[in-house]
């Protein structure tokens, strides 16, 4: 689905109701972020910064999580008839941290060798090549392992969200639920820090994360103060699903891949204007 034909079905659905007695509500407040999305395990190859053997396999269990934010919301909903709204929500895009994980217990177990012996040791390691080729081993698991829970990139998300809802109660009840089902269209912005850069130690790091559409759904309440006037809550989650690709420009074939699956909590307090 193309971003013009989303458009196009967001404009559809504000522009229903034919000659039904419309109205629009302008809601403006806060939300708290719960993504709830921590990365497939990243694959592909890692630089050794080895001239003889540049590059290996990315160890299994190295993942990336994003982090929960706070962000300023916006939306704006229009009535078809007593019951039915069409409602398109916006927000400042937030930026969410993304932080490296480690579950790779043998890679943990090696870096803690590591910090025992972080000089070569032939009775711990073995002697000759293999014994060589463990220790680099251990090096490696102990730099990787060293960068566990930190912040090495942040994601920005750009995620407009069109529901079409249905409001309990009559069009003059203070308190109204309501259940809304729509689709989400997420685009988001990597950028890679200066922690995630010291990680690879291989130049510059580019990452790309592709964009997104899926179904959504909330749930929530308005309470009216006023005939204009109203204060709303509301949760509200979709399926959004982005591939993610890492790749350095110190080494040639240096790339891993992976992909998140979004099941986000979005939490929202707002205030609302009916006009």
């Amino acid at each position: 689905m193309k971003m013009s034909n989303f458009t196009l079905a967001v404009a559809a659905m504000m522009a229903a109701g034919g000659a039904c007695a419309q109205s629009y509500t302008l809601k403006v407040g806060g939300a708290y972020i719960a993504p709830r999305a921590t990365s497939s395990d990243l694959s592909g190859l890692l630089p050794t910064h080895n001239p003889s053997v540049p590059l290996s396999p990315a160890p299994s269990g190295l993942q990336l999580e994003v982090m929960p934010k706070a962000a300023l919301v916006f939306s704006i909903a229009r009535s078809l008839d007593e019951h039915w709204e069409a409602e398109v929500l916006l927000g400042i895009p937030p930026k969410h941290d993304v932080k490296l994980r480690v579950n790779n217990p043998s890679l943990k177990a090696a870096a803690a060798v590591y910090a025992t012996y972080p000089t070569y040791n032939a009775a711990v390691y073995g002697s000759g090549a293999a014994g060589l080729q463990a220790y680099a081993s251990a090096q490696g698991a102990a730099h990787i392992n060293a960068y566990d829970g930190k912040v090495v990139s942040t994601l920005t998300q750009f995620a407009p969200t069109a529901f079409l809802n249905y409001r309990f109660g009559n069009a003059k009840a203070t308190f109204r639920p309501y259940l809304g089902v729509g689709v989400n269209y997420t685009k988001v912005k990597p950028n890679v820090n200066a922690t995630g850069t010291e990680f690879y130690s291989d130049g510059k790091v580019k990452a790309t994360v592709s964009d997104s559409f899926g179904l959504a759904f909330q749930m929530g309440a308005s309470y009216q103060i006023t005939p204009q006037w109203l204060l709303n809550a509301a949760w509200a989650t979709a399926a959004v699903r982005n591939d993610i690709v890492i790749r350095t420009e110190g080494t040639p074939g240096s790339e891993q891949r992976g992909f998140y699956r979004f099941h986000p909590s979005i939490f929202m307090l707002t205030a609302g204007y009916k006009f």
